[in-house]
């Protein structure tokens, strides 16, 4: 039995913008040839998705405010929504494997477990900082007498700070990712 939900403009943000999941809306209209042919598909993964991933249908035709809020031009449009953030989105009729694989993508990316999120928070935050930091260090390798000058001095101990935090996110990074 298909778990995909019916929505309209007028419980869209609560539906969708409000999920606590991961949410996909299918933009459609009954007279669409393309929109009939993936609806099997969204009926299938809304059963094998369900309480991880929220599927949902929005005729355009009858819900023009969110058609035209989300510019939807073409259908079928899928478009998905994460933390009230649309955040991806297919257009046309694709197979299966495309929307399966769309899906798992943003599973991925975003987590609704807790452990998972901090996952992931905390490999962007290592990521971005390893990056950061070797951007300051060439900008530390060109400035001359940089421990003279009390704002950059102030900046160095800062620097010497986040990158002690920082090699405690990473070992806990990796913690996290060897008790899967």
């Amino acid at each position: 039995m298909s778990k995909i939900v019916h929505i309209t403009d007028r419980d869209f943000e609560e539906e969708v913008l409000n999920s606590d999941i991961p949410t996909e809306v299918d933009f459609w209209a009954p007279w669409c040839g393309p929109c009939q042919m993936v609806i099997p598909i969204y009926e299938k993964l809304s059963e094998e998705y369900e309480g991880r991933f929220k599927f949902c249908m929005i005729n355009v035709d009858e819900n023009q405010q969110a058609a035209a809020k989300y510019q939807i031009m073409s259908i079928p449009m899928q478009k998905f929504f994460v933390n009230g953030e649309n955040v991806d989105e297919i257009l046309g009729a694709v197979p299966e494997q495309v929307i399966r694989s769309k899906v798992e993508d943003i599973i991925k990316r975003f987590p609704t477990d807790e452990r998972s999120r901090l996952k992931v928070l905390l490999t962007s935050w290592v990521e971005h900082n390893k990056q950061d930091s070797e951007k300051f260090r060439k900008w530390k390798e060109k400035v001359k007498d940089a421990e003279s000058d009390p704002i950059y001095d102030a900046v160095l101990q800062a620097d010497q700070e986040l990158e002690k935090a920082s090699n405690r996110l990473s070992k806990v990074l990796a913690e996290l990712q060897s008790a899967r």
